[in-house]
């Protein structure tokens, strides 16, 4: 005969330090194993890259982690932006005034080649969605000139999938 044991979330033996928390209540991960190309001038979704975490409690804290591979044109220019959507609501989570506060992240090609590059953005940070309703986050890409191509998951200069990107989302006890 087998049992199972099911907890809402669990606690040191000595118990979660006043005002502390940190449990780990739910993990929810896309992977991206194909490759993702744009010349978009404007922020445009990175298929497959969407992780949609519906919170048990409106005081958990959110632990977001991603790794993308990336690859563009050579002399472009390329941003990444995390979003989380609430009820059909984008808010931008953690930009930077670099880019009129709209993007994390600026990433610079200046020779042919970095053609054959294929570069790592990672991110780690902490949200406060607030809610109980489902919370779709999700990566948003642009390159600077629409002459220009970006990739993920493979370079320029070669068709060949070289790589896997992934949106890790934990939902963790405040």
């Amino acid at each position: 005969m087998s049992s199972e044991l099911r907890v809402d979330r669990i606690l040191p033996v000595d118990g979660v330090p006043t005002g502390g928390g940190g449990g780990i209540i739910q993990i929810k991960q896309a992977l991206k194993t194909d490759a993702f190309s744009t010349s978009s001038t404007s922020f445009t979704d990175i298929t497959g890259l969407s992780v949609t975490l519906t919170p048990k409690f409106s005081t958990s804290k959110v632990f977001i982690s991603f790794d993308i591979a990336t690859g563009h044109t050579a002399s472009s220019q390329q941003s990444i932006q995390l979003v989380r959507q609430v009820g059909g609501s984008d808010t931008i989570i953690n930009a930077c005034a670099y880019d009129s506060s709209t993007s994390m992240f600026y990433v610079d090609a200046a020779d042919s080649y970095e053609t054959w590059d294929r570069n790592h953005v990672t991110y780690q940070c902490i949200d406060s969605p607030a809610t109980t309703s489902a919370v779709n986050y999700r990566l948003r890409t642009y390159i600077y000139s629409n002459s220009q191509t970006q990739y993920v998951n493979r370079c320029h200069n070669s068709a060949n999938v070289t790589g896997s990107s992934t949106l890790t989302v934990m939902e963790i006890s405040a």
